[in-house]
């Protein structure tokens, strides 16, 4: 099989809090092909951003990694995160969201609240998106911080689809697991995105209320049959849905155009 070679930056914030540019460099199958299920998760793998420190959800992800090299179990694995994934369109994931569910762990410090997504390229199989997300530091002064990620399609399968929000607590990137309802625009209203290790997970919506209304019970349901909501390869890190009048209250200022 013929292969292309991208390249692409993450950044990432060092223990002195500077800005660090790492070059990501992957081998993608050429898009509209058919990609080998261990591919993918190889080129996952690749994917996550390194750590000086020992990290358990690293570790975690290699011996799934390692128990996966046969094609049989690798495509089980994958059914079992993308069996509910119909083809997605990627243009109806751009613009704005709000975060509904986080995994605990990863609120603790930063609470992510917002989160602003624009197209750069779209070819029929393929393209590359800006991401932007605000988060909320802990503590008495809450400020707001910004994280600038970036994502990628390379192809027409789910685990083609990876998101990186940019986040410091966020090493690898995230792919979407489920697809939730279209709104008056044709775009969709809710998103849940996970990793292969089923942590961490997040939920986005675009309007906070009609899914607590609408849609809060059926993603409850589903993370919680499907192992999403307290995976084993986390234990004690049960997903977090946040107070509906808490991220209203916080999405003030994403609303009244005091960030951007």
């Amino acid at each position: 099989m013929k292969i292309l070679i991208l390249l692409f930056f993450c950044y990432a914030i060092d223990a002195i809090g500077q800005t660090v540019v790492r070059p990501f460099v992957n081998a993608i199958p050429i898009p509209g092909r058919n990609v080998p299920i261990l591919r993918l998760f190889e080129n996952y793998a690749a994917s996550c951003r390194p750590k000086n420190k020992k990290d358990f959800s690293i570790d975690q992800l290699a011996t799934l990694l390692q128990s996966l090299q046969m094609d049989e179990v690798a495509s089980k694995v994958y059914n079992s995160l993308f069996f509910s994934m119909s083809d997605m369109q990627i243009d109806r994931f751009m613009g704005r969201w709000y975060t509904v569910v986080d995994s605990k762990k990863f609120i603790l410090n930063l609470a992510r609240f917002c989160i602003v997504i624009n197209m750069l390229t779209q070819t029929e199989f393929t393209s590359t998106f800006t991401i932007r997300q605000y988060s909320l530091s802990s503590g008495e002064n809450k400020n707001i911080i910004t994280n600038e990620g970036f994502g990628r399609q390379t192809g027409t399968e789910p685990g083609e689809i990876l998101i990186n929000f940019g986040h410091p607590n966020d090493q690898c990137p995230y792919f979407p697991v489920k697809l939730g309802g279209l709104d008056s625009t044709g775009n969709y209203e809710y998103i849940i995105l996970s990793t292969p290790l089923k942590y961490p997970t997040m939920v986005l919506t675009r309007n906070l209320t009609k899914f607590d209304e609408k849609y809060r019970g059926e993603v409850y349901d589903f993370v919680e049959k499907y192992g999403f909501m307290s995976p084993l390869a986390a234990l004690d890190t049960r997903l977090d849905f946040e107070n509906l009048k808490m991220c209203m209250k916080i999405n003030a200022l994403y609303e009244n155009g005091e960030i951007h």
